[in-house]
């Protein structure tokens, strides 16, 4: 077992209910589907494990696309074909996938071998439609459903052809015995294509999101990279707080803790189990430094190569001085015009970046949702920027103080009541714009803060008061039920001047009643997710939950 690549299960909710889906295709309630989520967040891994388990009786078609050429897309698709046919390793090479597939499809087999001959000629659009309908004979060769993935499908645009998402949406609708399912680390684009290109009348597709690993699922998989991880309870606390959503990151930086910890003269046993505080983070401050801060870091060249691209585009400065001040906290138009020094072709800019997966926007607000990332643009890019390359051991002590500012901070505020955690959030805001709960909002600058414990009830109220507004919010460490809204609603009522908004936020979430009892009572509510945006968006370490 290839224990850095095993994190299938690390969304068992998510993995369960993928699952579910492929199953109840196999009976004959088709669904298709739509995994989203950024670079390294395991999406091919769990799409894999859920063929696995789930699709035993279809013919598993799993091709991983690349930028590539028409000629290699077709070699590429064709032995995932065969491959899913012959249920075949994944390293076997096209010639021997052939070979052993003509007996049991031969019209396929001749098919393939006629697109190779033709595919270097000018009838490009229809080699294209000829490596589709492979699908379609295969399927009336062996008589079984198939189960056809699009592992990063957007590439699918690189193949220089204009209607490669027409063709294939025609499919989606008029395949019957297909389950189309589509992968995408590219989040923004993926669902405007899937919205403008492949909502189809019969074939719509159902997008499955993927967010934060699961704290419980996480920590036995950290156990096996880093021994000793599962005992260390702050240090796992904060790597899933800060790279939760990308397993591949934590892969990265477990591997090289590890690696630090054999080395170390007090671990020869390679485990971190039983290391002072001191020294571990001495350790974990090594590892960052040595994957993220490092030029030899793998992070490190990973990033700078982003930005490195990213400036040789058309206002490819501006565009690395907007990405750096988002980085620093601006977060709105305003305040990045101001960092940047200028407004013109800001929001071209802007909307760049959100094409290339490198900020998002919610609202009228911006941030980096990539913590790495943005750690790397505050401790290494901008330092270089505004000093230049200092010598190592200069720039490793800078780069090894913000870190630990950093986790210090995280580390102060892991045990910190919600309701003081939220009063310093409500803190920070600023009159800025946001889209939460399916809502627009301002976020009003409060100038005092009051609290209110109910005595039958868990949680507390937070009264925040600006000028000409007042919020009302219950906060709960666990999950709310309809009782517990039914008594925010009445001690509302009971305030004067009566609060513009009822602001609903339960680390655990609430129950159906309780969030159908919000809603009917015009409540804004938080849920853990949404409460993780806005603590990332004003800089401040997300939930655990």
């Amino acid at each position: 077992m290839n224990r850095a690549m095993d994190y299938a299960d690390l969304r068992p909710a998510l993995s369960a209910h993928l699952t579910q889906r492929l199953r109840a295709s196999q009976e004959g309630f088709r669904h298709n589907l739509a995994v989203l989520g950024p670079a390294g967040s395991g999406k091919s891994t769990l799409v894999q494990h859920a063929m696995q388990t789930s699709a035993t009786g279809s013919l598993r078609i799993f091709c991983s696309l690349q930028r590539e050429s028409l000629r290699e897309f077709l070699r590429r698709f064709a032995a995932a074909l065969l491959r899913g046919a012959l249920d075949a390793p994944p390293d076997t090479a096209l010639p021997e996938l052939l070979a052993a597939a003509a007996p049991m499809a031969p019209r396929t087999v001749a098919a393939i071998q006629l697109l190779e001959q033709t595919a270097g000629g000018q009838a490009q659009a229809d080699t294209f439609l000829g490596i589709l309908d492979l699908v379609p004979l295969i399927h009336k060769e062996l008589r079984r459903p198939c189960l056809l993935v699009f592992d990063e499908f957007l590439h699918l645009e690189d193949l220089g052809l204009s209607h490669a998402f027409h063709e294939v949406g025609k499919r989606v609708m008029t395949w019957p015995f297909a389950t189309f399912l589509v992968t995408s680390s590219a989040t923004a684009r993926a669902r405007t294509i899937l919205h403008e290109r492949l909502h189809l009348l019969f074939g719509q597709f159902e997008i499955m999101t993927l967010g934060p690993i699961e704290p419980q699922a996480a920590i036995a998989w950290m156990e096996q990279i880093l021994p000793g991880a599962g005992r260390q309870p702050e240090l796992t606390s904060f790597l899933l707080r800060w790279n939760g959503q990308a397993p591949g990151y934590l892969v990265g930086l477990l591997t090289r803790l590890h690696e630090l910890a054999i080395l170390n003269q007090e671990t020869r046993q390679a485990t971190i189990a039983h290391l002072s505080a001191d020294h571990l983070n001495t350790l974990v401050e090594q590892a960052v430094w040595d994957v993220l801060g490092s030029p030899e870091g793998a992070w490190h060249q990973r990033f700078a190569a982003q930005v490195e691209r990213l400036a040789h585009q058309p206002h490819g400065l501006l565009a690395r001085e907007a990405l750096l001040a988002i980085a620093q906290g601006a977060r709105t138009n305003q305040a990045v015009a101001q960092r940047c020094g200028t407004r013109r072709k800001l929001p071209q800019v802007l909307q760049g970046l959100v094409e290339a997966e490198l900020v998002q926007q919610h609202g009228a607000c911006w941030m980096i949702s990539d913590q790495p990332f943005a750690c790397w643009l505050t401790g290494v890019l901008g330092p270089t920027l505004a000093n230049g390359w200092p010598d190592r051991d200069r720039a490793q002590q800078h780069f090894v103080e913000a870190f630990r500012a950093m986790w210090t901070g995280w580390h102060e505020v892991a045990h910190t009541p919600l309701v003081e955690r939220v009063g310093e959030l409500f803190g920070k805001f600023r009159n800025e714009t946001v889209l939460l709960d399916q809502k627009i909002g301002r976020l009003p600058a409060f100038g005092a803060f009051s609290t209110h414990r109910p005595h039958k009830q868990g949680g507390a109220y937070l009264i925040a008061t600006g000028e000409e507004r007042r919020w009302c919010c219950l906060i709960h460490e666990g999950q709310l039920d309809e009782t517990a809204i039914a008594n925010f609603e009445r001690f509302c009522r009971t305030q004067a001047p009566r609060p513009l908004r009822k602001v609903v936020i339960a680390k655990g979430g609430l129950d159906l009643n309780a969030k159908l009892l919000a809603k009917e009572a015009n409540m804004w509510v938080w849920e853990p997710d949404e409460m993780n945006l806005l603590f990332r968006l004003y800089g401040q370490p997300p939930l655990l939950c």
